[in-house]
């Protein structure tokens, strides 16, 4: 650049010397202050494509509010079931937490965070059109997919969110009894099913569903969710009819434990994984954002402020969870109730067995605080059946089902043993909205 003024000077002294008038003179000054400039201005070009460091297209904050389901400019498909509708409603259910979002980077997002760059997939044409978010259970997976359809919807980018939530069990719309089947999809002529009723057409046969959806997207801009797959492979059939019809106006988020066969980037999918929280500052920051958000409802969190600064604390914590941050929060829990000693008590388990064995702990333990434990096994059970069943729980509808059970004064210490154990949501505190982890449920079908 300061080559280039340079030239640009000596031509407009030349230019002066042997043409003196107004225009030259003019000409002159402005060589003179772009010299002048280029003193202070980098001679590093951007590259093609390329963006500086740091580049934020929204906000930290985008997608921390919750979502007004009740709003008439959003159609929202309640077959979510009870917990990532609970995600949508509920606040700031998601912390972006340094090295936990593995998104690949291309030389359109050089500048931009992992996080950053999911946004840029989905605002830009040339993003890819199916995010599939893959991770083992409790690492996040369905708590990241909400804040992207948050802050898509906060940012006027969708005005329809449709999809399903891969449940092992579904409810009979005629009988309304529920039934058991192989987690995911049964058959991709449900998945059609269940995508025709969304959108208002009737379901023929798949080659003419696929037509109607298409056409009934055509001129919106909406978001299908696919939530909680079990696996997702290159020629799943679900995954091939998400590809036909995603588009640049309708994009998809598919959230699995498994993938097989899938490129990381191509011109039709993204692929993101996502970490176990393995270093100490994440850590850190991941549990005092969890002490922030329970304490009101589990008071012994608040003694642990000054205990989680401690590396030998942490070190016995992420070696033990692995890193998953569900686990991380049921052991933190532990060490509330107990002592940092506990950890250490924990038999040689990990992942899936570790998580099987802390619910089986905790379900057993409710045998012991009498009535309310009692109480509080058949409100998990309830809520399990409601996961399904796709009814909110409010505050007031819990009353009335205790009231019926004839241990309404047992409801609050009964609700406060599963908020210590269980760590169960309730996105509304004044109405009431509770839900519980899709992990819960599963344990809990184990058990009747």
């Amino acid at each position: 650049m300061r080559l280039l003024s340079l030239l640009s000077l000596i031509v407009a002294v030349g230019w002066v010397w042997y043409e003196p008038g107004f225009e030259p003179v003019y000409t002159l000054l402005g060589a003179i202050t772009s010299f002048i400039i280029s003193f202070f201005a980098s001679d590093a070009p951007l590259g093609k494509g390329k963006l500086p460091q740091n580049v934020t297209l929204f906000s930290e904050e985008c997608g921390n509010d919750p979502v007004d389901l009740g709003n008439q400019r959003l159609r929202v498909s309640a077959a979510f079931g009870s917990y990532f509708t609970s995600l949508l409603e509920q606040e700031q259910g998601f912390i972006n937490l340094a090295g936990q979002i593995d998104c690949p980077a291309s030389s359109d997002h050089e500048g931009l965070s992992p996080i950053q760059r999911l946004f840029w997939h989905f605002q830009n044409p040339k993003g890819a059109r199916v995010i599939v978010l893959a991770a083992e259970g409790g690492m996040g997976k369905s708590t990241l997919a909400s804040k992207l359809v948050r802050c898509l919807y906060e940012q006027e980018m969708v005005d329809m969110i449709l999809g399903d939530s891969a449940k092992s069990t579904y409810v009979d719309p005629v009988t309304g009894e529920l039934h058991s089947h192989t987690p995911g999809y049964e058959t991709i002529s449900a998945f059609y099913q269940r995508l025709c009723a969304q959108v208002g057409v009737p379901y023929e046969n798949d080659r003419l569903a696929l037509s109607d959806i298409r056409g009934r997207l055509a001129n919106r801009r909406a978001v299908i969710v696919v939530d909680n797959l079990d696996t997702i492979a290159r020629d799943d059939k679900v995954l091939l009819a998400l590809q036909r019809i995603s588009n640049r106006d309708v994009r998809t988020i598919v959230t699995t434990r498994r993938v097989s066969g899938l490129r990381v980037l191509d011109r039709q999918h993204l692929l993101v994984h996502l970490h176990p929280l393995n270093n100490i500052e994440t850590a850190t920051d991941f549990l005092e954002w969890h002490i922030n958000r329970h304490y009101q409802t589990h008071p012994g969190l608040s003694r642990l402020r000054s205990d989680i600064k401690d590396k030998n604390n942490l070190d016995r914590l992420i070696e033990k969870s692995g890193g998953v941050p569900l686990l991380m929060q049921l052991l933190i829990s532990n060490v509330a109730r107990f002592s940092w000693k506990c950890i250490d008590r924990l038999p040689h388990l990990f992942g899936a067995e570790l998580l099987d064995f802390l619910y089986k702990e905790r379900w057993e333990e409710l045998e012991t605080p009498g009535s309310s434990g009692a109480l509080a096994r058949k409100i998990l059970l309830w809520l399990k059946q409601a996961h399904y069943k796709n009814k909110k729980i409010t505050s007031k509808r819990l009353s009335k089902w205790a009231e019926a059970e004839g241990q309404e004064g047992l409801l609050d210490e009964a609700l406060a043993l599963l908020y210590e154990r269980f760590l169960i949501i309730n996105s509304d505190h004044h109405k009431g909205n509770f839900a519980i982890f899709p992990s819960l449920v599963e344990f809990l079908e184990k058990q009747g």
